[in-house]
């Protein structure tokens, strides 16, 4: 039976133990019968730790994981290697490589936008500085005027 060991609410990521070990769910996206999919994958006891402390860093790997869970769909596997690859340079990595990282991949925007990132940092490339106001809550209000 895994145990909740922490979570910012019902839709963020959610740190979990099952025995010995500890993994990250998210709730995104739904399966065939419409309720919410929850996908997850190990993680180390660092990036726990970080996901506790950092509100930046959890809206940051949440972001860079939503594309995955789009992949995956509303019955496929969820790509564990690419979700567990993200872990060390969005969680552990320096802001400028996690900027340079966010160059590179897929992530959402509009999650970050939702949850106070700061639209011009975040268009200039400064995704890590541009969270240094983020807020636990989300604003659609935000979206839609960014869209």
């Amino acid at each position: 039976m895994a145990v909740t060991v922490f979570s910012r609410g019902v839709w963020f990521p959610t740190v979990v133990r099952a025995g010995d070990a500890l993994r990250l769910e998210l709730a995104a996206g739904a399966d065939a019968l419409h309720d919410p999919r929850v996908l997850g994958f190990p993680i180390r006891a660092e990036h726990a730790d970080v996901l506790r402390a950092e509100l930046a860093r959890d809206l940051l790997l949440w972001s860079a994981l939503l594309p995955l869970w789009d992949d995956a769909g509303i019955r496929g596997p969820l790509d564990e290697g690419a979700a567990v690859a993200l872990l060390d340079p969005v969680l552990l990595a320096p802001p400028e490589e996690v900027d340079a990282l966010f160059r590179t991949i897929r992530w959402s925007r509009e999650q970050l936008v939702a949850h106070g990132a700061d639209v011009v940092l975040l268009e200039r490339g400064e995704v890590h500085a541009s969270l240094a106001h983020a807020t636990v809550e989300r604003d659609q209000g935000r979206v839609d005027a960014y869209r």
